[in-house]
C-alpha cells in the first residue's frame, strides 16, 4: 500500500478539542472458552474526534465493538464515559450512555420509507389525546424532523417517503447514521461503513462522517480501508492478537506504518 500523500494530510484542518476522552476503554479482556478474543484492549475517544480502529481478522476489533455496544460483556476491564466509570451489560445500557452502533447490515426495513426507518421502534404519537389513546402516530412531525436531520448532514435521498429498498448503498448507510443523530447519540460506532460501496457512494458516506464533528458527535470507525481512514480519521488505534498495540495521529503517520503495525512487521515500541 502507498503512503498517504503529504498534501492530503496538510489539507485537513486541525480539529480543536479537549484531549480528555469522552469514551475510554481500559484493559478490556474477553474469552470464549479456551479462545482469547481480547487480552488487553484499550482505546480513548476524544470529543468531536473520528477515531479509526484497525486490525487484521481475529485482532479483536469486532469483540471490542460489541462490548462497547452492549452486545457482549467484558470479562474484566473498565469503561469510562466523560471520566465516570459505567457498566455496559446490554445494548440498552450503551444507548442510555449515548452510544449508537451502525452495523454492516444497517438494520433497515426495505419495505418501509426513509422516515419510518429513522423512527423505527420509537414512533412519535400524535398529540391529540384521543389519537394517543388509539396509538396513532404523527407522520407529519416524523417526516419534518427526519428531513431536518438529513438536511443538516447534507444527506441526499430521493424522498423521505420512498421505500429504502430503492436507495443506493451509500444513501442507506447515511440514513442509518442520521437515525443515530436524531436520537441524540453523542458517540457513533460505524462498522465497515463503506464496505461494498462504489467510489462515489463511499465519498458521500465519508463526507457525512466528517460532518458529524459539527454536530458534537464523536465517531469510531472500524474499517479495513486504510486510505479512506487516512482521509477521514484524526487518529488510528491498531489492534493485534486481542491487544491494543498503538495509536497514531493521522498527521504524523502513513499507511505503510499502520499496515506494518497490523502485521507485526513494525514494533510499536521502536517507533
Amino acid at each position: 500500500m502507498d503512503p498517504q500523500p503529504a498534501a492530503a494530510a496538510e489539507a485537513r484542518p486541525a480539529v480543536q478539542r479537549d484531549d480528555a476522552p469522552v469514551l475510554e476503554a481500559r484493559r478490556i479482556t474477553r474469552t470464549f472458552g479456551a479462545v482469547i478474543a481480547l487480552a488487553d484492549a484499550s482505546l480513548g475517544l476524544r470529543p468531536r474526534e473520528v477515531l479509526g480502529l484497525v486490525g487484521d481478522n481475529g485482532a479483536g476489533k469486532s469483540t471490542l465493538l460489541k462490548i462497547l455496544s452492549g452486545v457482549l460483556t467484558a470479562d474484566s476491564g473498565q469503561i469510562f464515559l466523560e471520566g465516570r466509570e459505567i457498566q455496559i451489560r446490554r445494548a440498552h445500557d450503551a444507548m442510555e450512555a449515548g452510544i449508537e452502533t451502525v452495523y454492516q447490515d444497517l438494520a433497515l426495513v426495505d419495505t418501509m420509507s426513509a422516515f419510518q426507518n429513522v423512527y423505527l421502534g420509537r414512533e412519535e404519537l400524535a398529540k391529540p389525546w384521543l389519537m394517543r389513546v388509539l396509538n396513532l402516530v404523527d407522520d407529519r412531525a416524523m417526516r419534518r424532523r427526519s428531513r431536518e436531520v438529513l438536511d443538516a448532514l447534507a444527506v441526499k435521498i430521493p424522498s423521505i417517503n420512498v421505500s429504502v429498498k430503492g436507495m443506493s448503498g451509500g444513501q442507506r448507510q447515511c440514513l442509518a447514521i442520521a437515525r443515530a443523530i436524531l436520537w441524540g447519540r453523542r458517540i457513533v460506532i460505524l462498522d465497515e461503513p463503506t464496505a461494498a460501496l462504489g467510489v462515489r457512494e463511499a465519498a458521500q458516506v465519508l463526507d457525512v462522517i466528517r460532518d458529524l464533528r459539527n454536530h458534537d458527535v464523536s465517531v469510531i470507525v472500524v474499517s479495513h480501508n486504510m486510505q479512506q481512514l487516512m482521509e477521514v480519521a484524526d487518529r488510528i488505534t491498531v489492534m493485534r492478537l486481542g491487544r491494543t498495540i498503538a495509536t497514531r495521529e493521522v498527521r504524523q503517520t502513513e499507511v505503510s506504518e499502520i499496515v506494518g503495525l497490523i502485521t507485526g512487521a513494525i514494533d510499536p515500541d521502536e517507533q
